[in-house]
């Protein structure tokens, strides 16, 4: 049986998206007959792994500088000996990279393009992929282009969202749903619902469903204040994202992976900008008619009206719904992880 170790971190300062695509991963892999163990620096999402039915080795190192783990990585990867190494983290450096190649196929998730990665494999799974430009990144000396995997084909969506029909799209919009990520860093929820509780037009219009993470700030004081409002919902631990997704007819989410799951589920979505790194997604979404992009939620004064805006917009208008709906189907379908599996490991 081949085996493939993962690293990457999750935690409440870089949020929960290296790990959860890294999950999506690993689930495809199990079920093409691979063995899959994660490797983290923290314990954060130790048991969130564990629940996933895999194995996680905990290094109690920092995140944020890797160089300074091998003495405790090189024993596990020694012990594991895997046949490729996934590594999923904005913190790695060349000589990580190459070091690690010592020990089985690396493969790099990337979407900044921060240097020449010396792996195997790069994966870049964003829509705006195809524009990169990879070629003048490995132009320089002493680099090698390596196998490139890029746009939304290889998104890492979890078999949930291998659709083949959604729900038709509704006249009327009744639930919204609203993800801000996994650490919630500009705490956007308690924001999103002091805001729509104080807009005479949407309070008790719809029902508005808030994705509520282990990690969020303000946990506490946004359950006191919906708990007083019957018109809002909070779900926690969600097991099964897509039945969420596909109750909802749209949804209001920062420009993370999570964009690719309302797509493939077909939810009318207005996106935000939380982190310099969704800037380029969150445009692309927008400039093909996919989504709309309300902006930078740290930057722009009226971020909160523009969203209540954007989303009465939608609410009255059906057939801006319905194409929406239709172009995220085209995006996404939810079989990238296997794919990815397929092309770089089997």
């Amino acid at each position: 049986m081949k085996k493939l170790l993962f690293r990457a971190d999750g935690n409440a300062t870089i949020g929960a998206g290296h790990i959860m695509r890294c999950l999506s991963v690993g689930e495809a892999a199990r079920e093409l007959g691979l063995e899959c163990v994660y490797v983290t620096a923290d314990a954060s999402f130790e048991k969130v792994i564990q629940d996933r039915g895999f194995s996680c080795v905990v290094m109690n190192t920092l995140y944020s500088d890797m160089d300074c783990e091998w003495p405790a990585l090189e024993p596990v990867l020694t012990r594991v000996g895997p046949d490729a190494v996934f590594i999923d983290s904005y913190y790695v450096t060349p000589d990580y990279l190459k070091r690690l190649g010592a020990y089985g196929k690396t493969i790099y998730l990337d979407d900044v393009l921060a240097f020449a990665y010396p792996a195997d494999v790069l994966i870049n799974y964003n829509i705006y992929a195809d524009r990169e430009d990879y070629e003048s990144l490995y132009s320089g000396e002493n680099t090698t282009m390596p196998e490139l995997l890029l746009g939304a084909g290889y998104v890492p969506l979890r078999k949930e969202f291998q659709l083949s029909e959604v729900p038709p799209v509704r006249a009327h919009m009744e639930r919204v749903l609203v993800s801000v990520g996994g650490a919630d860093p500009e705490r956007m929820a308690l924001k999103f619902l002091n805001c729509f509780i104080q807009d005479r037009e949407l309070a008790g219009r719809c029902e508005f469903h808030f994705i509520l993470n282990s990690l969020e700030p303000d946990r506490e004081e946004i359950k006191e204040i919906a708990a007083r409002h019957s018109w809002i919902f909070l779900h926690e631990n969600v097991r099964r994202m897509s039945e969420l997704m596909l109750n909802c007819d749209a949804a209001i989410s920062a420009a993370g992976s999570t964009l690719y799951e309302l797509s493939a589920c077909g939810v009318p979505t207005i996106t935000y900008v939380l982190a310099d790194n969704q800037i380029p997604g969150a445009s692309a979404f927008e400039a093909r008619g996919i989504m709309v992009n309300a902006g930078d939620c740290r930057k722009k004064p009226d971020f909160l009206a523009g969203v209540c805006r954007e989303l009465k917009l939608l609410a009255a208008d059906a057939k801006r719904r319905v194409k929406m709906s239709k172009k995220g189907r085209e995006t996404a379908d939810g079989t990238g992880a296997e794919q990815m599996i397929r092309e770089i490991v089997l």
